[in-house]
């Protein structure tokens, strides 16, 4: 079981650039239609595009809102994510888990671990999938991480709605074969490792192994099962699944 890392108080702000737990695999393997359930969340449907101005203004308004309320929401549900990491018993999550040699999937990287996944994680890359303010106070800094011998790829994804895009998924996927080659490992990681994070990671192994978007989903849930991948999260990697079988196709 994963120890949970002390969580501190905000202190100053230490203004990440742009560019910047160990859990253990296993447990009951669900059935196909029992994962799906539970990694895939609930969509509200979806109408038909906007058209005018107007129509793009309420897209945008949208956007605005989804972003705010993500700021407003952010810390009380990452306190949420620290409960369920020290609770014991059938809610407990372990804060991190790796998921093949490379890559380990988890939740924020709190300064406090950063030992710990460098000596024993073997950690030299780290994807974060979250915006600035997410890290500000909590984690290091790209230079920090740098002055431990890692390097920081951030791909800012807004939380609880926001959708990696194509671009980012390849940069972020290619960012881990990288650190595949070299042996190394790569930390991928949102504020609770659940949608953002396991999108990317959903796309680095699709790549790796030729697997589909389902198929990619559900071995992340096998090792993490509170994954929780929505239906236009699930659309990108079906795109990004197509440009892959292309370019396999075409070399």
């Amino acid at each position: 079981m994963v120890p949970v890392p002390e969580f501190p108080k905000p202190g100053r702000d230490r203004g990440d650039p742009a560019s910047e737990g160990r859990g253990e695999p296993g447990g009951r393997q669900p059935s196909s239609s029992a994962t799906s359930s539970r990694w895939l969340a609930a969509s509200p449907g979806a109408g038909g595009s906007p058209l005018g101005l107007a129509g793009w203004g309420r897209m945008a308004a949208s956007a605005w809102l989804e972003a705010g309320l993500a700021r407003v929401l952010f810390y009380p549900t990452l306190l949420y994510t620290v409960f369920r990491g020290r609770v014991r018993g059938r809610a407990h999550r372990d804060w991190y888990h790796r998921i093949d040699t490379t890559v380990l999937l988890g939740a924020l990287p709190l300064r406090s671990m950063t030992r710990r996944l460098v000596l024993d994680e073997n950690v030299r890359g780290v994807i974060t999938m979250n915006e600035e303010y997410e890290t500000r106070f909590l984690c290091n800094t790209a230079k920090e991480w740098k002055k431990a011998g890692v390097e920081q790829l951030r791909l800012s994804t807004v939380d609880m709605t926001g959708v990696p895009t194509l671009t980012n998924l390849h940069r972020g996927v290619q960012f881990a074969l990288k650190y595949q080659s070299l042996g190394q490992c790569v930390y991928v990681h949102c504020k609770a490792g659940r949608s953002r994070s396991a999108t990317m990671v959903a796309a680095y192994l699709i790549q790796v192994h030729n697997w589909s978007p389902e198929e990619a989903i559900e071995a992340i849930a096998r090792i993490r099962p509170h994954i929780s991948i929505r239906p236009n999260q699930l659309e990108v990697l079906k795109e990004f699944h197509k440009e892959i079988a292309a370019r396999a196709a075409k070399n």
